[in-house]
């Protein structure tokens, strides 16, 4: 693919983080000269945050890598310098490929691939690769923010992600999360419209152990206990149903679970052993199936039926809420239980239960209040709880996918491309192009052969710590294989995932590394064979934008992006799916690889893919579009174009009123998962699995650390988010480098002014931050801005990587504080616990 030299504007995609903002490229005489935001693209309107215009430095960094590079020393350690070879595409080939098709005849599955490219296109791309290949391992990826909230978020909401219409919403409270202010789904245009409806005076409520970035703009600041989120939630759950009686009643009695009958053993009374739930109906006093005609479902009291004592959800519920009384909670979180009850009554109010709204000659329901949720609130041993929790408030207010409310991310599909389905109890399942659409209610139970062992989490979407804990202890599952070969793709082990040293001693363990790779980073130098892997602004990816899973509805349309290669790729750099394609294509597996992809694409007839031709990707990404929207939107229409935009109707804006699913409120099926579970724990010879989480109803139960506060491990650390960072991937950005230099946070160790006073700590000195995992040294920064039983470490930061000399030692390595362990993850979503407890020091 050549590129011309002249003086052009050129539609493309940045890929600096999930938002996948449209830019406008200025390339002229073959170099890039500008980035701007493209006002084409409605994910970003014509605007760019700092990481989508740094993108341009990165392109010419010189210390990218530029050729295939072989090891020459067998020793591999942290530090260790690889004594690299520099050898041509062929000899790199050849070896790899040797590699491959030796373990492939021996067992596929001892191939593990760790691959964080989440566009949509090569999103499908190495799963079918690996599927073909034979190796279900290929999901090695992050270990704390998608665990425990994809999961939930699929049970709850059907859809992947988290989200709250920022165009209606009047009362929003950001746990964790900074949602709306340059952070989570789809920046851009999310912190406009925060900034709109701040002006029109809604009220932003950010609890959170750090005065974030939303923090310092928010109405409010309400400084938590880190890992006692679940208990703050449930408090307010109870306030509202106990002592205010503040409840949408109709919407828990028709669109929820709620008033489904269950047994003292927590099962629902159902017509038949297979049959639907049955609710007691006011009309006819009897038990009658949930979704009969003309039925009024009660909420509340206790009844006998078939000889059977029985009760809606909602009164179990209301029961369990009662514990979490405020003043309980208040020595929990260290939230006076004052400000508990004041935010409850403030949040029911502005749900304005019973309320409605006409939107284009719709009359919906208003509830114009959200509580939001993401990483840190549930990266903790039982986040998945927590995030259950968020959602019971969100539902008893009725505040779900309607205007103001709490929303998943596109639901249903445009003009009915996709939608959610449905149990058997009626309850919401993912759409299939979302995924995972029946895992939740039809659990397998046998002897997981995969190492992330979905069997033993059958409630879950990312199992990727379940890697490591099985390359690291072959010997506490036995599987019936080891891992020979790891191949990685943007993805950083040992920054982003715990203690280096614990993840050095896992991929010391695996005889044949290859990465495909930009810059020399740490994993790279535990390669054993580096590809150069191609720059964003030198790819061509279809559809970066991935509607289906992060693409949030405040862009006010669907639509499909084209990413285009700006420059020639520097040096010999090559896009890692090309080389997935030619590796399969000469190991004779493609025209497999082709039969997956034309499932995965949904390709229709005539632009299937033939299993015996080979195609360019220019041809593979033809089909696609025109199997997609017809033969007038060929690939050559996108690069002119840039998007493919679909305006978005009222009801897949906002599908809860349209839609017959209900969604969760009660977990029936946590009781079969938990059945489930043990069954395949007996098969691996766990006699002690833990099972307590697989609950019909959320509990607050504190971490591992919350009982660990004895001296000299006192304090609390939580990492948090910068907004001009992403991940490991920005850190060797020059211009992203000089705005964290003059950030009076981002390098730093943050600790609060008294508690600092105590320690003997100053402004600006070096401190030492040790937990039982490791430790690390930076700048204290002493602040009001921090809980006082709280250290706080920003993003992922302290790179020591020789080929990332921008990156190397700047700022503290917060995941070198992080042990790894059955005893530290959630054991619904293996979410590992971030929550843990250190000591600080100053340094000699």
């Amino acid at each position: 693919m050549t590129t011309p030299k002249e003086d052009v504007w050129i539609h493309s995609v940045c890929d600096m983080c999930f938002s996948a903002c449209g830019i406008l490229a200025h390339r002229k005489d073959g170099v890039l000269v500008k980035i701007e935001g493209d006002p084409d693209d409605p994910g970003s309107g014509g605007h760019l945050c700092a990481k989508g215009q740094a993108g341009l430095i990165g392109v010419y960094d010189p210390s990218r890598v530029k050729a295939p590079l072989k090891r020459t020393n067998p020793e591999k350690g942290l530090g260790v310098d690889p004594k690299w070879q520099e050898i041509t595409w062929n000899e790199a080939l050849d070896l790899l490929i040797a590699k491959l098709t030796k373990l492939r005849d021996e067992d596929p599955r001892k191939l593990v691939i760790s691959n964080f490219d989440h566009i949509a296109s090569t999103y499908f791309i190495p799963g079918a690769w690996a599927l073909a290949f034979g190796t279900p391992n290929t999901h090695w990826t992050g270990y704390y923010c998608g665990n425990y909230l994809h999961a939930s978020m699929y049970l709850t909401n059907g859809s992947f992600h988290s989200d709250f219409d920022l165009d209606y919403c009047n009362y929003a409270i950001l746990l964790g999360n900074q949602q709306g202010f340059m952070a989570g789904l789809n920046a851009n245009v999310a912190a406009r419209k925060m900034a709109d409806a701040r002006r029109r005076g809604m009220r932003v409520i950010v609890v959170d152990p750090v005065g974030t970035n939303a923090a310092a703009k928010a109405d409010e600041w309400v400084p938590i206990r880190p890992g006692t989120d679940g208990a703050f939630v449930l408090s307010l759950v109870n306030v509202l149903v106990n002592e205010l009686g503040c409840y949408d009643r109709e919407f828990l009695s028709q669109r929820t679970n709620a008033a489904y009958l269950v047994r003292d053993d927590g099962s629902y009374l159902k017509e038949s052993p297979n049959g639907k739930p049955l609710v007691w109906d006011r009309k006819s006093d009897g038990a009658v199936p949930f979704d009969q005609e003309g039925i009024e479902p009660v909420l509340e009291g206790s009844f006998v039926a078939g000889g059977e004592k029985c009760r809606p959800a909602f009164v179990v519920l209301r029961e369990q809420a009662k514990s979490y009384t405020p003043e309980r909670v208040e020595s929990i979180t260290t939230i006076p239980a004052a400000t508990i009850r004041r935010i409850a009554k403030e949040f029911g109010e502005a749900a304005r239960i019973g309320s409605t709204i006409v939107i284009d000659g719709k009359v919906l329901p208003y509830r114009p209040a959200a509580i939001n949720i993401y990483r840190g609130a549930g990266a903790h041993k039982h986040g998945t709880h927590t995030a259950l929790s968020v959602q019971t408030l969100n539902m008893i207010m009725g505040a779900y996918y309607v205007p103001g409310a709490h929303r998943g991310v596109n639901l249903l599909g445009p003009s009915g491309r996709w939608k959610p389905g449905q149990t058997v109890e009626g309850l919401v399942t993912p759409p299939p192009i979302i995924g995972r659409a029946a895992r939740y209610y039809d659990f397998e139970e046998k002897k997981p052969e995969g190492l992330e062992m979905h069997e033993l989490f059958p409630i879950s979407t990312n199992r990727s710590p379940m890697n490591q804990i099985n390359i690291l202890y072959p010997e506490k599952f036995k599987l019936p294989y080891q891992i020979e070969m790891l191949m990685v793709c943007r993805r950083n082990l040992l920054m982003n995932n715990v203690n280096p040293e614990i993840t050095a001693e896992t991929l010391r363990k695996i005889p044949f590394i290859v990465t495909f790779s930009v810059h020399l980073d740490e994993v790279a130098e535990f390669a054993d064979l580096v590809f150069p892997e191609a720059h964003y602004l030198e790819r061509q990816d279809l559809f970066p934008n991935t509607l289906t899973h992060t693409m949030s509805p405040a862009t006010g349309h669907f639509y499909w992006g084209l990413r285009q290669p700006i420059v020639e790729p520097m040096g010999q750099s090559r896009r890692w799916i090309d080389v997935l394609f030619e590796i399969a294509d000469r190991m004779g597996f493609l025209g497999d690889v082709y039969k997956l992809l034309n499932v995965k694409w949904e390709l229709k007839d005539p632009y299937k893919l033939d299993a015996n031709q080979r195609y360019s990707m220019e041809e593979l990404y033809d089909r696609w579009t025109k199997s997609l929207f017809g033969p007038e939107r060929g690939i050559d229409w996108f690069k002119k174009n840039g998007y493919h935009v679909v305006d978005r109707s009222v009801e897949e804006k906002y599908p809860g009123p349209f839609i017959r699913p209900r969604f969760p409120i009660y977990f029936e099926n946590m009781l079969k998962a938990k059945k489930t579970v043990a069954n395949v724990a007996a098969q691996l010879g766990q006699k002690n699995w833990e099972l307590s989480d697989y609950q019909v109803l959320p509990e607050w139960k504190p971490c591992p650390a919350y009982g660990e506060g004895d001296a000299p491990f006192d304090l609390y650390v939580v990492n948090f988010k910068i907004p001009f960072h992403a991940l490991s991937i920005t850190t060797q950005n020059p211009w992203l480098n000089d705005l964290a230099e003059h950030h009076p946070y981002a390098y730093k160790v943050l600790i609060n002014t008294e508690t600092a006073a105590r320690k003997g700590v100053r402004d600006g000195q070096e401190v030492w931050v040790e937990s039982v995992a490791g430790r690390v040294k930076g700048q204290a920064k002493l602040t009001e801005c921090i809980h006082p039983e709280v250290i706080g470490i920003a993003g992922v930061f302290g790179s020591w990587a020789q080929g990332k000399p921008v990156a190397k030692g700047k700022g503290v390595h917060f995941n070198s504080l992080l042990p790894i362990s059955l005893d530290r993850i959630d054991p619904v979503s293996t979410g590992v616990d971030s929550c843990i407890r250190v000591k600080v020091s100053p340094a000699a």
